[in-house]
């Protein structure tokens, strides 16, 4: 039986966090940010546009993807899109160093550059807050290890702000290889199906808590 409490939060959209006390709205408001502005460049970009492969594969379904299907799929209680949090511990050795990451470089890119370095400068700031607050939510949230969270809680704001300036070409959707998941994804947000939405985001839960224990073996 569904608690009323849980009732509610299915009914206006809304996936507590796996950590009391930790409010969804920011996390949502960032999920929903970039869900948008993915959905605006499929619906204005024309075939044979170049663009990055999960945006050609389901250009139509991303052009769909209606305000309604936004604020379901947004309240999925972890970062639907990843900043590259697993590199914090490497945040502060740069600023230290002085130098540039060159590695791993994404292509390419989901977003204009002004609008991922503003997204990416506020999740770095939220998960800098989470970090600090809930870390073990934020491993969860983030699909980070244990080591990278404490990295991260560890970081000034203005490393903060420079790691959003160098890794801001890295903002993409997570598992943006797995084409079938995410097609799921924008389907059930897409028909409100708050049953099958529900599963799938409890299955992104478990691949990350998977992915994370994982990364933390030796």
């Amino acid at each position: 039986m569904v608690s009323r409490a849980g009732q509610r939060s299915r009914e206006d959209g809304r996936h507590w966090l796996p950590s009391q006390g930790v409010d969804p709205a920011p996390l949502a408001e960032l999920n929903a940010e970039c869900l948008g502005l993915l959905a605006t460049r499929a619906a204005e970009s024309s075939p044979g546009e170049p663009a990055p492969p999960l945006l050609v594969a389901l250009r139509d379904s991303w052009a769909c993807l209606s305000t309604q299907a936004v604020r379901r799929l947004s309240a999925a209680p972890f970062s639907l899109f990843d900043a590259g949090f697993s590199s914090a511990p490497r945040w502060l050795e740069l600023r230290t160093c002085g130098v540039h990451d060159q590695s791993q470089r994404v292509e390419p890119a989901y977003f204009e550059v002004a609008a991922a370095r503003s997204i990416t400068r506020r999740m770095l700031v939220y998960g800098w807050h989470l970090a600090r607050s809930r870390p073990r939510a934020a491993c969860l949230v983030f699909g980070a290890t244990i080591s990278a969270i404490e990295s991260l809680a560890a970081c000034s704001l203005t490393a903060l702000e420079a790691a959003a300036d160098r890794n801001a070409d890295r903002l993409r959707p997570r598992w943006a290889h797995q084409t079938a998941f995410w097609q799921a994804l924008l389907s059930a947000s897409s028909v409100g199906a708050d049953t099958r939405l529900h599963e799938l985001l409890l299955g992104g839960i478990q691949r990350l808590a998977a992915e994370t224990l994982a990364a933390h073996a030796p």
